[in-house]
């Protein structure tokens, strides 16, 4: 009987090792197998590539298209901060990829910008119409036009109260005369007696004006300072060149307290400083400190407090 219980002993001995290594085998077979999976996936292929772990959590977060491009391509962790820019466009990526080959030291917020308002093509290299459904939010630039005959159809006559020229001669548009009408009276509460010198231009009149600089000082001064025919905010009837009844100079009014006041407060009726002067490489115009633009008090509000271009807002919050 003892014998015969030790023999049952061992063989149930026998037995649970062989449990045991049989258990190991497949927790081996299983972490061998999950190891392979693994492997196959993006996480692992990133970080072989070289980015970190962080890095890698934040590539996968950009969906399949983009998860691809990475995995395809050697390691750039400029790419990252492109996509993670504020006014990134997911429509442009290819562009900006092409673009920061051709411009590997610039920074990725310029060249989202760039591209996002077309900066990589020269001025009115590439040209598109005027979406006019916008109204009051369309753009019209060096890369916008409007064509030769338009003209807005409920443009007002602008009292000589608020402007120079003949009775008549200055025309904007009503939701722009009522705005202006609104800053007139809060700048003139403030001791400011704002005059608007130029309005609305037909596009007989924009070539008078560009040629006139054209042929007096050639094409490339009269680009700086002017708009070819056709591509003028003047036309929308949105813009106005804004002075103060003392000063008309040119010269001289950026530095006067009318334009301080204006590009402190315009803002709040509704109007942007369009040209501004560290934005003249984005607008491709001097800086105008008389030349005001009306976009709508939410849109100018956002302009103000980001302190960016019209253009720039136009790319990322309106273009198709």
């Amino acid at each position: 009987m003892k014998k015969r219980r030790r023999k049952l002993k061992k063989e149930v001995y026998y037995i649970l090792i062989g449990i045991v290594i049989f258990i190991i085998l497949i927790i081996i077979g299983i972490n061998k197998i999950k190891e392979y999976k693994y492997r196959q996936t993006s996480e692992y292929h990133l970080l072989e590539k070289g980015y970190s772990e962080e890095e890698t959590k934040e590539i996968l977060t950009f969906g399949k298209e983009k998860i691809e491009y990475f995995l395809n391509n050697e390691k750039n962790t400029q790419i990252i901060s492109l996509i993670n820019e504020k006014y990134y466009l997911d429509k442009n990526f290819d562009k900006y990829i092409e673009y920061l080959k051709e411009n590997p030291n610039l920074e990725t917020n310029i060249i989202v910008r760039n591209i996002n308002i077309h900066l990589n093509y020269d001025f009115y290299e590439q040209t598109y119409p005027a979406k006019m459904d916008l109204d009051t939010s369309i753009l019209v630039n060096k890369y916008y036009y409007l064509k030769s005959d338009y003209i807005p159809d409920d443009l007002v006559t602008i009292s000589q109260t608020y402007s120079w020229g003949e009775n008549g001669s200055q025309k904007t548009r009503q939701v722009v005369y009522d705005a202006f009408i609104d800053m007139w009276n809060s700048a003139n509460k403030e001791g400011y007696y704002l005059m608007i010198n130029s309005s609305f231009r037909n596009y007989q009149d924009q070539e008078s004006v560009y040629n006139n600089y054209k042929n007096t000082s050639g094409q490339t001064y009269a680009d700086s300072i002017a708009t070819r025919p056709g591509f003028s905010e003047h036309q929308t009837g949105l813009a106005l060149d804004i002075f103060s009844k003392n000063n008309t100079n040119k010269n001289t009014f950026k530095d006067s307290e009318e334009a301080n006041w204006l590009k402190e407060n315009a803002y709040k009726f509704g109007f942007i400083l369009r040209y501004p002067e560290e934005f003249e490489n984005i607008t491709g115009i001097t800086y105008e400190a008389w030349h005001y633009r009306y976009v709508g008090k939410d849109i100018a509000k956002y302009i103000y407090e980001n302190n960016i271009t019209f253009d720039e807002y136009y790319a990322y919050f309106l273009e198709d």
